[in-house]
Parts: C-alpha cells; sequence; structure tokens
C-alpha cells in the first residue's frame, strides 16, 4: 500500500464520514480501462498523473488532490534539515505557479521538476541524486521511488489538506446522490403515471413525454417530440398560458373519441417562461375514482344519499318549511329540526347538506340515543391507545373529526346528560377537541345539523338541557309537521310505498283513491312517515301471501282498525284511580273524546274545546304524574 493510499485511509478514519470508500491502485497497471471495484462509485478521488488517465476512460465527477501553497512551504521547510536546495518533484504542469510564488516569497531559488508518466518519476529522481540532491519533495510516488533510491522524502500533502479534498469529495457525492434520487423519482411518476404529461419548449414544441401521453395523442413518444401542442388544443386557451402565463384547468377535449381533462402550466425562470407542462386525465377514469371513493364512505355510512327531490307534497305548509330548508342549506350556521318519530329528520337533514357547499365531503349521522352513555364521548371525540379497557390499538377518529369539511348531524340530541352537554358546548364553541385519553388539541371543520322529537325548550326550563347549548345548535330552526297535520299527503306517500313492491296494485289503488284516502286518513298515524311505510310492506305481504279474506281494501280497513285501537290504549294509560283521584274525571274526558274522534288527536281537541298542544301537554302531564305516584 503506497504512501498516499496510507495517508487517505488515516484521514479518513479520522473524519468517520457515513460513506463508502474504496482504495484502488489498479489504475496504476492498467490505464486503459476503469478498474471494475470502482464503476459503481459516485465520484473519483486522485492525484498526479493518474487524474489525466482517469478523465480519458470516465465520465465520473474526479476530484483532483493538488497541493497548496502552504502545503509546498510547509514541506520545502521541513527538508531543509536534510538537504540546503531540497529538490520539488511534482505530477504533470500542476505545482508550477505554486513553485514561482515561493521563490519570489523566500527570495531563493528553488529546484523543481514535474513527470507525466510513472516512469519519468524514477527517471527524474535518478537524475537529481547523481547531482548529489539528498532530499525530495513531492507526492505518493515520487516519495516511495526516492526511498528506494536511498533518498529522504517529504510527503508534499498533509493530513489537514487531504481531509479537505475527502470532505469535498463526500459532498459531491452526497449532492450527487440526492439529485440522482429526486430523478429516479421524477422519471417513475412520469413514467407510470397514468396521467399523459409533456413538457414544451417556450415555442410551444414538445420537448418531453410520457407513454400515456403518447397512448393518449395515438402517436409514439419519439413521434410527438419537436411537434407543436397548438396541433392538439385550440389556440385561444394556449395563448392564455403563453402570453399572458395564466394556468389553465379543467380544458375539456377529445382524443380518439375519449374525453379528457386537461391542465396546461406555466413554469416561469426569473418571470420569463421557459417551459409548459400538460396533464390529460380521462374523464372516465376520474368518475370511476369518484364512484370508488363514494362507494368506500357508502360502505362506512358517511354519505348523504336524500336530496330535497325526495320531498312530494300537497301542503303548502310543507313546500314553504322545504323552501326555507334549501336557504338555511347554503349558510354554515348549525341547524336544529324538530319534529316527533318518523317524520323524516335525517332525511332533512341529508338533504340540507347535499344541498349545501360540503356536499361532496362526509354527512356522519349519530343517533345520541343509541350509543351507551360510557361510550358516546369517544364515539364523538375520539380517543388514544390505552384510553381505556379495549380501545383500539392505535385509538381511533371520533365521528367530528371524520365528519371533517362535512356536516354531523346530531339525531335526538336531547337525550344527552348535562356532563356531555357541556363538552360537546366545548368543542363546539372553539373547534377544536382532544380525544379521550389524549392530550394534542385537534382542529375541525364541520356544520352541525341536530335534530330531536322532544321539546327542547321545556327541557330548558326543566335545567334538563343546557340554555347555552340551545342556543349554540338552535341558531337556524325547521319543524317537521307530523303526518296527521298533513292528510292530503297520506295517500300519495301509500301508494308510492306501494308501487316500490307493486306497480300495477298501485295503479289499481289510484282508482279508488276516495274510498283509499277516507280509510287512510281515519288513522291519527302516531309513528308518522315511518309507521305508514311499514302499514304499507305489512298489508303488501299479508295479500301476497294470500290470508288476507275480501278486496284489498278490506284488508287496509282491517289493519286500521287494529292500529287504531292499539294507538288509543297506548296513548291513554290507566292510572290507578286512588293514585291520581284528582285527574280521574279529566283522564275519562279525554280518553272519550280521543275515542270518539277515532284516535285523530286534531278532533278530539275540537272535541274538548282546546289547542291540539295542549292536549299533548296535558297527556304528557298525567303520564308522568301517573309514573312519579306509581
Amino acid at each position: 500500500m503506497g504512501q498516499i493510499a496510507q495517508a487517505l485511509i488515516k484521514a479518513i478514519d479520522f473524519m468517520g464520514l457515513d460513506a463508502d470508500f474504496i482504495l484502488s491502485d489498479s489504475l496504476v497497471h492498467d490505464e486503459s480501462r476503469l478498474p471494475p471495484e470502482l464503476a459503481k462509485s459516485d465520484v473519483l478521488l486522485s492525484s498526479g498523473y493518474l487524474v489525466k488517465a482517469l478523465h480519458k476512460i470516465t465520465d465520473k465527477p474526479i476530484i483532483k488532490i493538488e497541493p497548496s501553497l502552504f502545503d509546498i512551504l510547509l514541506a520545502y521547510s521541513n527538508a531543509l534539515p536534510y538537504d540546503h536546495n531540497p529538490v520539488i518533484i511534482l505530477p504533470s504542469e500542476s505545482g508550477s505557479p505554486l513553485v514561482g510564488q515561493i521563490q519570489d516569497i523566500l527570495s531563493v531559488h528553488i529546484v523543481s521538476d514535474y513527470y507525466d508518466t510513472l516512469a519519468d518519476a524514477g527517471r527524474i529522481i535518478h537524475k537529481y541524486k547523481d547531482r548529489g540532491f539528498r532530499c525530495v519533495i513531492g507526492s505518493g510516488l515520487v516519495c516511495e521511488e526516492a526511498s528506494a533510491m536511498g533518498l529522504k522524502s517529504i510527503f508534499v500533502y498533509p493530513q489537514e489538506s487531504l481531509c479537505s479534498f475527502i470532505q469535498l469529495a463526500y459532498d459531491t457525492a452526497v449532492s450527487i446522490c440526492k439529485e440522482l434520487e429526486v430523478k429516479q423519482q421524477m422519471s417513475t411518476i412520469f413514467q407510470y403515471s397514468h396521467q399523459g404529461i409533456l413538457f414544451t419548449d417556450r415555442q410551444g414544441r414538445i420537448s418531453m413525454c410520457n407513454d400515456s401521453a403518447g397512448k393518449i395523442l395515438k402517436m409514439t413518444r419519439q413521434q410527438l417530440l419537436g411537434h407543436s401542442i397548438a396541433q392538439f388544443f385550440p389556440p385561444e386557451p394556449l395563448n392564455t398560458v403563453f402570453q399572458s402565463h395564466e394556468v389553465l384547468n379543467h380544458l375539456m377535449c377529445s382524443f380518439g373519441g375519449e374525453q379528457y381533462i386537461a391542465s396546461i402550466i406555466p413554469i416561469l425562470s426569473k418571470g420569463e417562461l421557459s417551459n409548459v407542462m400538460i396533464n390529460l386525465d380521462n374523464v372516465r377514469t376520474i368518475q370511476r375514482q369518484e364512484q370508488h371513493i363514494r362507494n368506500a364512505l357508502a360502505q362506512k355510512g358517511f354519505v348523504a344519499k336524500h336530496r330535497f327531490d325526495a320531498f312530494e307534497s300537497r301542503n303548502p305548509s310543507f313546500h314553504t318549511l322545504v323552501s326555507t330548508a334549501k336557504k338555511f342549506a347554503k349558510s354554515e350556521d348549525c341547524v336544529i329540526i324538530l319534529g316527533e318519530t318518523g317524520t323524516g329528520k335525517e332525511v332533512l337533514a341529508q338533504s340540507i347538506h347535499n344541498h349545501s357547499a360540503r356536499a361532496n365531503n362526509p354527512f356522519v349521522a349519530v343517533n345520541c340515543s343509541a350509543i351507551s352513555e360510557t361510550l358516546l364521548e369517544s364515539e364523538l371525540f375520539g380517543y388514544d391507545e390505552g384510553a381505556f379497557t379495549g380501545a383500539r390499538k392505535g385509538g381511533k377518529q371520533g365521528y367530528f373529526e371524520v365528519a371533517h369539511k362535512g356536516t354531523i348531524f346530531l339525531d335526538e340530541i336531547g337525550e344527552l346528560s348535562l356532563p356531555l352537554q357541556s363538552k360537546l358546548l366545548r368543542v363546539i364553541q372553539e373547534r377544536q377537541l382532544i380525544h379521550v385519553g389524549g392530550s394534542k388539541v385537534i382542529n375541525f371543520d364541520v356544520r352541525i345539523i341536530a335534530a330531536t322529537n322532544r321539546n327542547l325548550w321545556e327541557l330548558v326550563q326543566q335545567q334538563k338541557f343546557r340554555e347555552d347549548l340551545y342556543y349554540r345548535l338552535a341558531v337556524l330552526e325547521l319543524e317537521l309537521p307530523p303526518l296527521r297535520q298533513r292528510q292530503e299527503d297520506i295517500l300519495p306517500l301509500f301508494l308510492e310505498f306501494v308501487a316500490k313492491r307493486s306497480g300495477s296494485l298501485a295503479a289499481q289503488l289510484e282508482e279508488k283513491d276516495a274510498t283509499l284516502a277516507h280509510l287512510l286518513c281515519s288513522h291519527s298515524w302516531p309513528g308518522n312517515i315511518r309507521e305508514l311505510e311499514n302499514f304499507a310492506k305489512t298489508v303488501m305481504t299479508m295479500w301476497g301471501d294470500g290470508d288476507a279474506n275480501g278486496t284489498f281494501l278490506d284488508l287496509i280497513g282491517t289493519e286500521i282498525q287494529r292500529r287504531k285501537a292499539r294507538s288509543v290504549h297506548t296513548a291513554l294509560p290507566h292510572p290507578e284511580p286512588e293514585a291520581v283521584p284528582a285527574q280521574t274525571a279529566e283522564w275519562k274526558r279525554i280518553q272519550g273524546a280521543l275515542v270518539e274522534a277515532g284516535g285523530n288527536y286534531t278532533r278530539a281537541a275540537a272535541i274538548l274545546g282546546i289547542s291540539r298542544v295542549t292536549l299533548w301537554r296535558r297527556l304528557k302531564a298525567m303520564e308522568q304524574t301517573a309514573g312519579t305516584d306509581r
């Protein structure tokens, strides 16, 4: 191992760089080809005449080790004790200006010489030995030859200088590797992208393109190169890009009978146009991707299916309600939907979402009464790993996070406990949440729609619902009327449900709409639209099984009478006389009116001489009193 190699190894060990270093002296013996061990190297580091040989056989970056003025001065100083006029022998012509500078600085004559090959070095050293010189200054090869001839040698490269060259080689290699990595990544994206990608020069001639672009434009990559982009796109949008330097998005175009969306992007350098990039997306591919996303969201239940088109009504008040809801949809404020069970509160909430600017984002529905109190907080706000026994590994996002940029629908909001109401209020106010068992603050952006079948304001008065939360939620208020208040819609809705199973039967029933409407409207439908749909399924199933006697209308009448009897029975709890003696007469009076009205609350209230709301409140009060006394 030569002196330069030993010095390099010592310097490399001292520096401790994170790189692989390969030492090779193969080139000394064969200068016609790059040694195999150096084939994968990023940067070559060499000194002396070998640099010329390397340049002839490789285009890899080469860092040339050259002595500095200080290195030569230091070596000259170290050589003086051995020879009053040592000779400096350096490779090629690299050191000649420096030697001249040393002569000027020291005002002495310095003997120097130069070599191009190893054989030249040996011959020159022998010449100076014959002239009586006892010390030689030079590279590792020179020092080895001089020592072999019995002369004293001074190595011209101190460790500090070698370290600087090694650092330069290392930095160059790191830069090359990073640049190569970026190029490989870009090349992979460019070649394997399903998008068609083209680059043009400032005149609009195609300079680069990928295979996908060739397939779209029905030409090979080689054929496309040099073609003007104006052959494929209309001139007006191109002028916007090339002259005004404006980005052009969503340009519809057609190639080979397929529809594409093009994005044309100018690339500027120092304010001047240097290149233009064109992306081509297949419309069918975009549609498929959109469908996949929608399907994935649908599987998770985070897509709103219903729209305002689903609401068909002959009731003017209901039309006004839908019109108001459409206006509310354009707002970002909270909406609260009031209505009895089965009136379609979630359908209305989904329609509001789909009519809003958030329509393409998640719709997350949460039934606050269907999840246990102990789990509801973690479901709403999420939890971190280890937050509680059984917590999912890695934690879980809450519904508010899942609904980010979309809408969260909090159904049965009146069932929330007061502690959870307080937490919900803070989350709504701050638009921030913290996972259960976590400490990180998470920002979110959702629109809140709440719904309840309870009288929230009465709950506020009873201190069962926070007043500040009530005002946070009830910014915009909608109240869905029960089905009994829109009797003109009962028959059309029933026929719609029947038509889902049998269009021909629905057509036959439509001919008897007066009789059928009278039958259907004789029931109060306390379960509203949900009950009416279930009723349609019931009679259709019974009729289809052939279990009914008489006509289909007879079957409908029989089932309605059964439901009316059940409604009266469940609507009128029978308290024990001794438990509520003061109200026995009132109970009997209300019960008699309901029986006379056939279970219709509106007609029963008219018989009693009170409003329907008053009747409802008295029934509720009596139920609560009876429950307390029992």
